[in-house]
């Protein structure tokens, strides 16, 4: 055997092994193997000239489709991969599935797919004194699953898409009407009419401060129940709250009380009596309370942050003049001290809170409030010229010595009366 013979041996092998190994690591996950469809009609005839179409969702999750168009035998083949979950459903102005039908684990092998003429219905709604209502809900269901639904139009009617012809359970529900079941069968082209009838029900609500553990009754106030058919204001009766109200309607409920907050809830009322719970929480404040308005320079006092349920905030930034000057304890309480005389404006802060500003009077030791001037120390509203006089020319006395020299005067005056007499 010469070089080259044993050359083109060794290439053949090597492509044989080379097979092998790609047919063992990885050929089998790409295999595609042939379904069989064979289409049938309601009487279970073969149907010829319609097109199939499968799907399935690829390694690479997208989704990937093979079509085909039956032959007058009512066959068609279809390569999809192998072990595919593959939905197979038509394409055709005659015929129709209301939905695919899912093959499991696809492998070669035969397929019927049944399929209906197509047909559709007109549903018209209206009221009990024959009036055609707008926006009703219409659910066409084939026992527990819904193959169309929608929404009437202004003329009360809704227009099913294309179905497979038969009996189907037609459901309507408006807001503020009791839902409305009826058998319609649809055929070419079937028209049917529904008849929905207005209720109420009882709305029973309790109202809550959850503020509290457990939850405090909130007794006075009003309960606002707001929706697109129904809204109301009713005043709250020692906690309890009674109404009548539409069926089938979603409700906004939220509580209307000075300092609380109007936090709306949502409540679904059907058919039946409703019993439910509102809460609500004050509209969140904090406060400053000093223990004293007016403190000597250099001295402390305390102040106390409350919330809105004069409860104590620890945690509290307090500031002093927009300084910062300390966090509250678990008590709510900070010592502020008070570095200059005239009115210091303290601030507390806890989240996106803020208090109203307080005041406290910084005072001198000789009990004046007002700030002294940095370089002589003077108050600047009662500061004196040269000749003793103050700004506005009169004698340097003030007021105070004026009025005591008043007095002395009369006091002279009336021991020489005496002593004449």
């Amino acid at each position: 055997m010469n070089f080259e013979r044993l050359t083109a041996v060794g290439v053949a092998a090597l492509a044989t092994v080379f097979l092998v190994a790609v047919l063992a690591a990885g050929g089998a996950a790409g295999t595609d193997v042939t379904l069989t469809v064979s289409v049938v009609d309601q009487d279970g005839d073969p149907t010829g000239n319609v097109e199939v179409i499968a799907t399935w969702e690829a390694e690479d999750d997208e989704t990937r489709t093979a079509t085909g168009t039956t032959a007058s035998n009512g066959k068609v083949f279809l390569d999809v991969p192998e072990n595919a979950t593959v939905d197979l459903d038509i394409d055709d102005d005659t015929y129709i599935r209301n939905r695919p039908l899912t093959v499991e684990g696809a492998s070669e092998s035969d397929v019927e797919l049944a399929v209906s003429r197509s047909g559709t219905a007109t549903v018209s709604v209206v009221d009990t004194e024959d009036r055609p209502q707008a926006d009703a809900r219409v659910q066409i269901r084939d026992g527990s699953r819904t193959v169309d639904s929608g929404r009437t139009d202004d003329s009360g009617a809704f227009a099913s898409s294309r179905l497979e012809r038969g009996t189907y359970t037609v459901r309507v529900v408006k807001p503020g009407f009791f839902e409305a079941t009826q058998e319609v069968t649809v055929s070419r082209e079937a028209d049917a009419s529904v008849e929905i009838e207005r209720g109420t029900v009882v709305l029973d609500l309790r109202v809550f401060d959850d503020h509290f553990d457990p939850p405090e009754e909130i007794e006075t106030g009003a309960i606002r129940v707001e929706s697109s058919v129904y809204n109301a204001e009713v005043t709250i009766t020692e906690g309890d709250v009674s109404l009548n109200v539409p069926v089938n309607v979603d409700y906004s409920v939220d509580v209307v009380k000075d300092g609380y907050d109007a936090g709306a809830e949502r409540i679904s009322v059907g058919e039946s009596a409703v019993s439910a719970n509102v809460t609500a929480q004050r509209t969140s404040t904090l406060s400053v309370t000093p223990g004293n308005e007016r403190v000597l320079v250099g001295e402390t006092t305390r102040v106390t942050v409350r919330n809105a349920y004069d409860e104590p905030v620890e945690g509290a930034t307090v500031e002093v003049d927009g300084t910062e000057v300390g966090e509250t304890d678990d008590g709510g309480e900070l010592a502020v001290a008070i570095d200059a005389a005239g009115e210091r404006e303290v601030v507390a802060t806890d989240g996106d809170v803020t208090s109203e500003p307080v005041v406290i009077v910084g005072v001198d030791e000789d009990g004046d409030a007002n700030e002294t001037d940095d370089a002589n120390g003077t108050n600047d509203s009662d500061e004196t010229d040269d000749a003793g006089e103050t700004d506005d020319g009169s004698p340097g006395f003030g007021v105070a010595a004026a009025i005591a020299a008043l007095l002395g005067a009369a006091a002279v005056g009336v021991k020489r009366v005496r002593g004449a007499a």
